[in-house]
């Protein structure tokens, strides 16, 4: 049995803003965990002011661009690339993790004061006693077990229902949580993913409530939402956690408000940027970033450029139930092989150097990532060997139309344009049917709606991370992300994924089984850039790869360039 006192804040930071105030201080500092952060591409840092620091100036406020819309911000609400920036903020889980790949030693605790690992698959965890909500609802063991059923029974969580066996209080501020199996990773990813919201609260909140006036646990309120427009937080003067030393990464104050803007068109948000409409944007493409970064790869006068290394991919995959390719191995095949995912990659705004073709159904950002499978042939463009198994396959002319599906941006479109292309000389009609977030996370578990769909996947951790986030019978009702069902698959996605029996040889079975199969690839995986005003002075990616925008170092001078 291993009792986990968990890191609490971030300690980096705290000797950060105390070095403003007073040296005498820099002994309470202490020597906490290191950063994991991107220092912007400049030659000179600036004194910066940490991201759990206090003010002295009055109020400070940020305005974030993001590309896609936040989407659901109910507790429990469907997956979104504008999510994955804003949920931390307003609900806290049991822990969190600062940076990729962290073991549960490396965990921030959030509202866990202490876990105890006692074997492999089950986990204890202490609350603190004195959690509330924004509207003053006590939290205690049984509003966990209720936030982490109600999350399994919304189907949002897919790697919950593979990961989780079953939740239980064992106090009033206590709980155990029993995994299925001793999966790489699974223990982190349940200690520091799942919102905790009240029973009470939830039960009597109607549907406009939970989405738009939620009763959050976390260090900032939602004030308005506005679909594919903006989303307005604020700073909770009364969260829980008064003790700053005990609060994680995910809960610091340093804004008093933060607007989140909606901006899909990438040329729209260079403009943002020039006009002084945003402090901070994400997702600014590869082919745009010349404007604010030199070519020696300093930032430019005036701005911070950050690489956004995320370990995000994007991947394509094949109705494998209830189209032209289930039971078409050779079909498949052949698509894969007339597809040039270079010429793909960079449809969708991407430049030569920003990133690459994948080698697995992984991004080569994971630990136990097999670099010589970047040696391998992994459906390498062939318009001849399509050709080949086209005949084979039985469709020697195509002849036949499909439907794929992605969510709709501008730069998807432009990229899967080109895969439309490719197919055209393989005589293949593709349809495309992009669908705005909400459709498409309803309409991707629906085999009647797609032959082929590209997703995006990431991992913070393992390439069997993103294995079972897609392919994990347990996880689905129809099989997998691809309605697949094959045993085989599966036998050997538990054999890779469980800390007792995974090797490189059963890493190696997973990944050429799966390429032979061809259920779906790996298409490519590129980084953008984060860009920021000069008072940006930091980011910090999470475990998830994604920028929290309350988690930013900013100078001690800083202010919003919004008017």
């Amino acid at each position: 049995m291993k009792k986990v006192f968990l890191r609490k804040r971030w300690h980096k930071v705290v000797c950060a803003a105390a070095l403003t105030l007073a040296v005498g201080t820099l002994a309470a500092c202490g020597g906490g965990s290191g950063s994991s952060g991107s220092a912007p591409a400049l030659a000179e840092s600036k004194t910066t002011e940490g991201a759990a620091s206090a003010s002295a100036s009055g109020p400070k406020e940020l305005t974030f661009v993001i590309s896609s819309d936040v989407g659901d911000l109910s507790p429990f609400g469907g997956d979104s690339g504008g999510r994955h920036h804003t949920y931390r903020m307003m609900y806290d889980c049991l822990c969190a993790s600062k940076g990729l790949g962290q073991s549960v030693e490396d965990l921030q605790g959030q509202m866990a004061k202490t876990v105890t690992v006692a074997d492999p698959v089950t986990v204890d965890v202490e609350l603190y006693d004195y959690i509330h909500d924004s509207l003053g609802n006590e939290i205690k063991a049984s509003d966990v077990v209720f936030s982490y059923e109600t999350a399994l029974a919304s189907g949002t969580m897919e790697k919950l229902k593979g990961y989780l066996e079953s939740i239980t209080a064992t106090g009033d501020y206590s709980v155990q949580i029993k995994l299925s199996s001793s999966s790489k990773g699974a223990m982190e990813w349940c200690l520091d993913t799942v919102p905790i919201i009240s029973q009470a609260w939830y039960e009597a909140a109607s549907d406009a409530d939970k989405t738009s006036n939620p009763a959050t646990t976390g260090a900032y309120k939602l004030v308005e939402t506005v679909a594919s427009s903006h989303t307005t937080l604020a700073k909770d003067e009364n969260y829980w956690q008064t003790d700053e030393s005990l609060r994680s990464y995910y809960d610091a104050q340093p804004f008093d408000t933060i607007t989140i803007n909606v901006i899909t068109e990438s040329a729209m948000r260079v403009i943002a940027l020039e006009n002084g409409e945003a402090d901070l944007v994400h997702n600014m493409p590869a082919n745009e970033i010349s404007i604010f970064m030199n070519e020696d790869g300093t930032s430019a006068p005036g701005w911070n450029v950050y690489p956004d290394e995320n370990g995000r991919m994007y991947i394509l995959m094949f109705n494998n139930d209830n189209s032209v390719f289930a039971d078409n191995q050779t079909l498949r095949q052949a698509v894969l092989y007339g597809i040039d995912f270079e010429a793909v990659r960079q449809g969708y705004g991407n430049t030569p150097d920003n990133g690459s073709v994948c080698a697995d159904f992984s991004p080569d950002i994971a630990s136990d990532f097999n670099q010589e499978w970047k040696n391998e042939d992994y459906y390498n463009y062939n318009f001849d060997k399509a050709k080949e198994l086209m005949a084979e396959a039985g469709y020697p002319d195509g002849g036949f139309t499909v439907r794929l599906m992605y969510q709709n941006s501008t730069a998807a479109t432009s990229g899967l344009t080109v895969v439309q292309d490719y197919l055209s000389k393989l005589g293949i009609t593709v349809e495309l049917t992009p669908y705005d977030q909400a459709l498409f996370n309803s309409y991707k578990y629906d085999d009647t709606k797609w032959d082929i769909i590209v997703d995006s996947k990431s991992t913070s951790d393992y390439v069997t991370s993103v294995w079972q986030n897609v392919f994990d019978t347990n996880a689905f009702q129809n099989g997998s992300a691809c309605f697949t069902h094959d045993e085989k698959l599966q036998t050997l996605l538990e054999t890779a994924s469980d800390v007792s029996t995974t090797s490189k040889e059963a890493l190696d079975e997973f990944h050429d089984y799966l390429k032979d199969q061809a259920y779906g690839v790996g298409m490519f995986w590129n980084y953008a850039y984060y860009v920021g005003q000069d008072g940006i002075t930091k980011i910090e990616q999470d475990g998830f790869g994604n920028v929290t925008p309350n988690t930013v170092e900013i100078s001690a001078d800083y202010k919003s360039v919004v008017k």
